[in-house]
């Protein structure tokens, strides 16, 4: 009986060593799984060497290495806290996942009603996560940005110090920042810009912050050709700029930024980079029209000349109403610009701007740059043949009258549609229209002029046509 009860107390030892062995070497595998986790994101940090990295008591750290490891892969994270909490505590470099996956795992054990009363104390622990992952693992500069996250967000009274974090983590990453970065830094600000801790100017010094790292990614992202992932991202970070334009609109109205920015400028008006940040700030809030906004541009202009600002001038000044301005920038873009087809377009553009103020003569000399660049150009000939149909009252004091001008008119019709059939339509349409208006065989007669004789326009025009008239 005696002997019956031996073998049974050695069976069960045998289990209790058996089950434990097998708890050894899941953990042994998870930690040799676990150490090749990472995150793709940031610099790439250096491992910070670990002493001893079991802990103190190297078996009851396997034995809460097996149930973490248990209940983190069945995505039960709050009932792995416990295990969790000791590993940190006693063994933190075990395994990455356990400063990797820290933080998670505390905001999970706080949504429970046991963990609500230690609350200040875990959020601290979440905090020291951070810390002991870029101690252990590196990669600060994405570390710290979740990091200051989850300080503002969880620590409100703190909110400032994360601000200061999230500087130091852009100013790591740059344009590796990661997408979600530069919004909750925004939010986290804004927040403090309610409770009057942080001024405007200090709030929109952080939008000048985080906005080239957007506006560059969406840059890279956008390229032709880029893998579909790569797409995806393009969008999240499209998503940032969103959201974030959204959440500063109560904050970027014209006049406030004009309030704000223009005491500088005297003292900042060779800072081309202050210059700058002016005025995307003035762009978002709608300044164009604002004498300060032009102000700025020109200073700008006058530091770094370029086409794209001599444009920008060009546009703000016509918005402006001041024509003059605004033709003597489109000369200056089109001076600047290094390539034809930005010439050709500032050429067409100031030929349409003169149609529109009755400066006839003025479109044709644009009109003829143009063609300078393009002698195909149906757009360019069109907007010569509308100067000429538009003089015809002004300029119709020949033996022909106005009948002798649409002479001239359409010739630039059919000029027109010969070498440019994409303004066809539009060409064979003003044809008929001006057409009807040919002298009249009779009139022609009397004055000695027959069908297929030549003919000349005076005027400012100075053109040569052949005669053809109406009724026979």
């Amino acid at each position: 009986m005696v002997y019956k009860k031996k073998i049974s107390i050695m069976k069960n030892e045998m289990k209790k060593v058996f089950l434990f062995s097998l708890m050894f070497m899941a953990a042994l595998f998870a930690v040799a799984q676990n150490d090749d986790e990472g995150d793709d994101e940031g610099e790439d940090g250096v491992e910070a060497p670990c002493e001893n990295k079991w802990g103190t008591d190297s078996v009851e750290t396997q034995k809460n290495l097996s149930m973490f490891n248990q209940y983190y892969q069945d995505k039960k994270y709050a009932e792995s806290f416990p295990y969790w909490y000791y590993l940190f505590v006693n063994a933190p470099c075990v395994q990455k996942r356990i400063t990797y996956s820290g933080p998670y795992i505390i905001k999970k054990a706080l949504k429970e009603d046991a963990y609500k009363d230690r609350f200040a104390g875990l959020v601290d622990t979440l905090l020291l996560a951070h810390d002991m992952r870029i101690q252990f693992f590196g990669e600060k500069g994405y570390v710290l940005g979740k990091k200051a996250d989850d300080m503002a967000k969880l620590s409100p009274k703190r909110r400032a110090e994360a601000l200061e974090i999230f500087k130091e983590s852009i100013k790591i990453q740059g344009v590796k920042t990661k997408y979600d970065v530069p919004k909750d830094f925004i939010y986290a600000a804004i927040k403090e810009h309610m409770k009057e801790k942080i001024t405007l100017d200090q709030l929109l010094e952080i939008l000048d912050l985080v906005t080239p790292i957007i506006d560059e990614n969406i840059a890279n992202y956008s390229q032709p050709g880029l893998p579909a992932k790569d797409s995806v991202m393009g969008l999240k970070w499209v998503d940032t700029r969103e959201s974030i334009t959204k959440m500063m609109l109560p904050y970027l109205d014209c006049d406030k930024i004009v309030e704000l920015k223009q005491p500088g400028f005297e003292e900042n008006k060779k800072n081309a980079t202050w210059l700058k940040s002016a005025l995307k700030l003035m762009d978002r809030g709608g300044c164009e029209a604002k004498p300060f906004y032009l102000q700025v541009s020109e200073q700008i202009f006058t530091l770094e000349p370029s086409s794209d600002a001599a444009l920008s001038l060009a546009k703000a000044f016509g918005k402006a109403g001041n024509d003059a301005k605004s033709t003597s920038y489109y000369m200056k873009a089109a001076d600047l610009a290094t390539d034809n087809a930005t010439k050709y377009d500032i050429y067409i553009k100031l030929a349409k701007a003169n149609k529109n103020d009755g400066k006839y003569s003025t479109v044709r000399d644009y009109a003829r740059k143009a063609l300078a660049i393009n002698p195909n150009s149906g757009e360019a000939y069109i907007l010569i043949g509308d100067a000429y149909a538009a003089s015809a009252t002004s300029c119709g004091t020949g033996d022909l009258g106005r009948g002798g001008v649409y002479l001239v008119a359409v010739d630039k019709y059919a000029k027109a549609r010969s070498v440019d059939p994409s303004v066809a339509a539009d060409a064979n349409e003003k044809i008929g229209k001006y057409s009807a208006y040919f002298p009249d065989k009779e009139t022609a007669f009397f004055k000695g002029i027959n069908n297929g004789d030549s003919y000349s326009v005076g005027c400012w025009i100075g053109e040569s046509t052949t005669v053809r008239t109406t009724g026979g």
